[in-house]
């Protein structure tokens, strides 16, 4: 029999689960101070969204160059409805979508990233998905917070998450070009698989297993 920890006494394991449940943020509220990210890169902020990010979020999501690939639960016009909207969803625990904020910057929503957990047989894994506004293309920054999204979702849901995909419509190469340097590979093509707006597109999946961020993280140790 292989050797372990002592289990806690029952009545002291429901007084800490307690004491967890009292330091986990159920809900943001408008009065509250802005969430501290749940990680940093060399020029990024990602954390919760709070109400007071409604009005830089409307503003960096309205031109139609954001919505273009995105589905049609990503609304144009991008209303301060729209915004609140998706605060108000994204405001309780467990966050599942976050704002991308400049270090210098830290109460101004430059974009977002986030997942869609599956269900049912494919539990094990989520959908990712990001933008961010016009001003900052070209800067690398969604590569960045891809990338450090990833580490975070294997490194601390990994226990839930076995495999991270995403879906891009054709037209759109730039996401692609960020997944692939994330280590992302494309696993196939969906031919007229997306319409909207009358035009229809090909669907682009993209994924990668935790067994290939694996091994990807120790390349990059051995550097």
């Amino acid at each position: 029999m292989a050797l372990g920890t002592t289990p806690a006494h029952p009545a002291t394991m429901i007084t800490e689960a307690k004491a967890l449940e009292t330091t986990i943020p159920t809900k943001i509220a408008v009065d509250d101070p802005l969430p501290d990210p749940i990680f940093t890169t060399s020029r990024l902020l990602i954390r919760p969204l709070h109400p007071q990010d409604a009005q830089s979020m409307q503003i960096h999501c309205e031109p139609a160059s954001i919505t273009k690939y995105q589905t049609l639960a990503f609304p144009y016009p991008y209303t301060l409805d729209s915004a609140n909207n998706w605060i108000g969803m994204n405001t309780t625990y467990p966050f599942n979508n976050f704002g991308i904020c400049e270090l210098s910057s830290p109460s101004t929503i430059i974009g977002g990233i986030g997942i869609k957990p599956g269900s049912d047989v494919q539990a094990h894994t989520a959908e990712i998905g990001y933008w961010v506004g016009e001003p900052f293309w070209g800067k690398g920054y969604l590569t960045e917070a891809l990338e450090a999204m990833t580490d975070w979702v294997f490194r601390e849901r990994g226990d839930k998450y076995r495999r991270l995909w995403a879906g891009v419509f054709s037209g759109n190469p730039a996401s692609m070009r960020c997944l692939e340097k994330c280590g992302y590979k494309l696993e196939g093509v969906m031919k007229a698989h997306v319409e909207k707006h009358g035009e229809i597109y090909d669907l682009h999946i993209w994924g990668l297993t935790r067994a290939d961020w694996e091994e990807v993280m120790r390349g990059r140790e051995k550097k």
